[in-house]
């Protein structure tokens, strides 16, 4: 079934890593290709793995340590982030993506937008400056992608910021 789910990640009660929940929300207001689902996938963690299932592609928007100016974001593939530690915010997602490819068959063509924060800091429920300066750009290269993988059946974005 050609199908895109796009699953934005983060805590919103963690500054900058509630830009998820904030593309999220915002994505609902937009006219997107009938065969995309929009989901904010919190901090759902292994619980978000059905998200994965009976789909054909899936979008991650995730906030991560990119070396980047604040709200900039880059297009990545999976095997690009490092598994070998939960330490960057993206480990987390890196571990649900290997039990993804473990799990779920058929396994989905997966993209990432990595967006890079000011900074998580727990108990602070809004987005830096920045990052709300940021919001409206990164909502417009997710319904862009999405229109694209519409018409194109694109399997990968190549970088943007």
């Amino acid at each position: 079934m050609k199908a895109l789910n796009v699953l934005c990640f983060g805590n919103a009660l963690h500054g900058d890593d509630g830009l998820g929940a904030a593309v999220a929300a915002r994505l609902k207001d937009v006219s997107l290709p009938a065969n995309v689902n929009v989901y904010n996938a919190g901090t759902l963690g292994l619980n978000a793995l059905p998200l994965f299932e009976h789909c054909s592609h899936v979008l991650i928007v995730d906030v991560a340590e990119l070396g980047l100016s604040i709200g900039d974001s880059r297009f990545i593939l999976p095997d690009t982030l490092d598994n070998s530690s939960s330490a960057d915010h993206m480990g987390g997602v890196s571990f649900l993506l290997q039990a993804v490819s473990a799990i779920v068959k058929p396994t989905p063509i997966i993209n990432i937008l990595a967006v890079q924060p000011s900074k998580t800091s727990t108990f602070s429920p809004s987005l830096s400056v920045e990052m709300t300066l940021s919001l409206e750009r990164l909502v417009n290269q997710v319904s862009e992608f999405t229109v694209e993988w519409d018409v194109n059946n694109i399997e990968l974005k190549g970088c943007s910021t």
